[in-house]
């Protein structure tokens, strides 16, 4: 498994019921299998972690755009284009840096802590940027905690990915993708995975979405992209043994 990073993408209180102010329906499922996977039998060659860490007045926000309201979508222009626009989803305020909402759920980041180790990637930090995939973000210097202000190494303009080029200098091969949502930041992480040529695998019980529909569509392409899908199928052989034999 020493080829073979961890994904653990925005397991944060504000995407966690009951209190989460972008809560994922039934996301605190997902903590009991990541811990699982945190533990002795699962060697990972690294662990990587996702923040969503948004400045205030975010583009994502609907309280950046009165009067519309959240879930509603908007027609901008892409910042780094004149004539060119996009469709944006407006979301409640949400991982808003330095606050506890933007915080790695206790009890997982007592995980990421007996395990030592764990990498951040931060993302969505810019206010004019939307950001999904964990290959979107900048991997911190620092190992899991770090401080608000903590701040990612230096790496040339328009290269790749930082995540990438962090995966490749450390032998990555092949990833394993859990976290929140399925059907947003988890799917877009696996899809910025194999297309950088990572070896992807997306486990199941370890992933929740917004929706069962949407959930479900992502898993289907994601597939036909040719992601692994390890334990949807319920064939009673469970997760684990599904997982170490897609590792062999």
């Amino acid at each position: 498994m020493s080829d073979t990073a961890l994904i653990i993408v925005d397991v944060q209180n504000d995407f966690l019921p009951p209190s989460g102010s972008l809560a994922v329906p039934n996301g605190r499922a997902v903590l009991p299998v990541i811990e699982e996977m945190l533990g002795p039998e699962w060697e990972w060659g690294l662990v990587v972690a996702s923040q969503d860490y948004h400045p205030p007045s975010h583009i994502s926000f609907a309280s950046s755009h009165p009067p519309h309201p959240p879930f509603s979508e908007l027609e901008l222009p892409k910042h780094d284009s004149r004539n060119a626009t996009y469709t944006q989803t407006l979301w409640p305020d949400h991982c808003v840096q330095g606050t506890p909402g933007a915080e790695i759920e206790a009890s997982l980041g007592e995980a990421f802590k007996k395990r030592g180790g764990v990498r951040l990637v931060r993302k969505g930090t810019d206010p004019r940027i939307e950001a999904y995939s964990a290959f979107e973000g900048e991997v911190l210097s620092e190992s899991y905690p770090a401080p608000p202000d903590a701040e990612p190494p230096k790496r040339v303009p328009n290269g790749p990915s930082a995540l990438t080029d962090f995966l490749r200098d450390s032998d990555i091969e092949r990833t394993v993708i859990v976290g929140l949502a399925t059907d947003y930041c988890v799917n877009q992480t696996a899809i910025s995975s194999i297309l950088s040529g990572f070896s992807t695998a997306l486990l199941t019980p370890a992933m929740r979405g917004i929706s069962p529909e949407g959930t479900a569509a992502t898993l289907t392409a994601l597939e036909g992209m040719g992601g692994a899908i390890i334990g949807r199928d319920g064939n009673g052989e469970g997760w684990q043994f599904q997982l170490h034999e897609w590792l062999k």
